[in-house]
């Protein structure tokens, strides 16, 4: 009978528990295909960036190193959560997009998966929805972030980060210009969860209800999958430089906004920091959420690398289109072409 296999919640370092997200999509990819769920208890100050996230685009480093809040990426695409105390990591790997909910295909599997978690946080006390897009909303207010990546062969991961003392949003001084600008809660006010769950119960009851909420919503039992497997977390550590995760040799950087906020763009040159010698293709990041391969992939005009034989127009995508990024690509490659590009 198919089976959720889960890890028990307990207290992780942050980078341990980013790490844990490839780890286990690494084991639910394995031969008996078996989806797994993880809790990790986490504290803060940090912001979490999406795994497509220009640093110096979302962040001030010099102010949140100031305020002694790391900077980390994780594997996930989407946008940054911010985490000032106390909080939870969700971590859902999946053979495929319809290992739990049997409609589910690649481009409904956030609207299909999320409603797991929706019935687990209401199990915790507070009406949960989602609405589209990157965030849970409890008792009307955003309380929790989602993050998002596929594999070429159709395997999940999804993330949710939730506080339970702070809210999730990038306080204003530790923000970088063009992410203040950025209505991401659609004039709600962002909730820690201690905002909006009842008092009694603590951070890993809250998780706990949560992965249990998870499994009856797919109507599978859980299985204690045991300890955690072995984690890279030399891969979450802190970010330091302010263009990561754009590659050496990008240049003639193009930014664009779209519903979920912006994407953006640059050159990047066979040659480094050598200009005008032509574009071998485009970094493409920002805020969408959608696999990291994908985006690699339109990068190079939608040429797809070996082995990446998925259609593009099948992928998650969420908070832009196909087109959108497609066109952004195309003009950061005319910028780069161009004198002083």
């Amino acid at each position: 009978m198919p089976a959720m296999h889960s890890i028990s919640p307990v207290h992780r370092p942050l980078e341990d528990a980013l790490a844990l997200g490839p780890a286990l999509l690494a084991r639910a990819r394995a031969a008996e295909g078996a989806p797994w769920l993880a809790a990790s208890l986490v504290e803060g100050p940090a912001v979490v960036l999406g795994a497509a996230q220009r640093a110096a685009r979302v962040v001030d480093l010099a102010a949140c190193a100031a305020r002694g809040a790391k900077v980390l990426r994780r594997a996930t695409t989407g946008t940054a959560a911010f985490l000032g105390g106390r909080g939870v990591v969700w971590t859902l790997a999946l053979p495929h997009a319809a290992a739990l909910a049997p409609d589910a295909t690649a481009r409904t599997l956030l609207n299909r998966n999320v409603r797991g978690f929706l019935k687990g946080l209401s199990r915790a006390g507070a009406p949960a929805h989602y609405f589209g897009r990157e965030w849970i909303s409890l008792q009307h207010r955003p309380a929790a972030l989602l993050g998002l990546d596929a594999t070429p062969d159709g395997a999940v991961l999804i993330e949710v980060f939730a506080g339970l003392d702070a809210a999730l949003a990038i306080p204003p001084e530790l923000a970088a210009p063009d992410e203040r600008v950025v209505d991401r809660w659609l004039g709600k006010a962002p909730a820690a969860l201690s905002d909006v769950l009842p008092g009694r119960l603590s951070l890993e009851e809250i998780a706990r209800a949560v992965v249990e909420g998870v499994a009856l919503r797919a109507a599978l039992p859980l299985i204690d999958g045991g300890e955690a497997p072995e984690l890279a977390a030399e891969r979450f550590q802190p970010l330091t430089e302010p263009d990561d995760p754009a590659p050496p040799g990008a240049s003639a950087a193009a930014l664009a906004r779209v519903p979920i906020g912006w994407i953006e763009a640059a050159a990047v040159f066979n040659v480094p920091h050598v200009p005008h010698v032509s574009p071998a293709r485009a970094w493409l990041g920002g805020d969408v959420l959608t696999a990291r391969w994908l985006l690699d992939a339109l990068g190079r005009g939608d040429a797809p690398a070996r082995g990446e034989d998925v259609d593009a127009e099948a992928s998650p995508l969420e908070g832009a289109t196909l087109a959108d990024l497609r066109a952004l690509a195309r003009r950061a490659l005319a910028l780069g072409r161009a004198p002083g590009g």
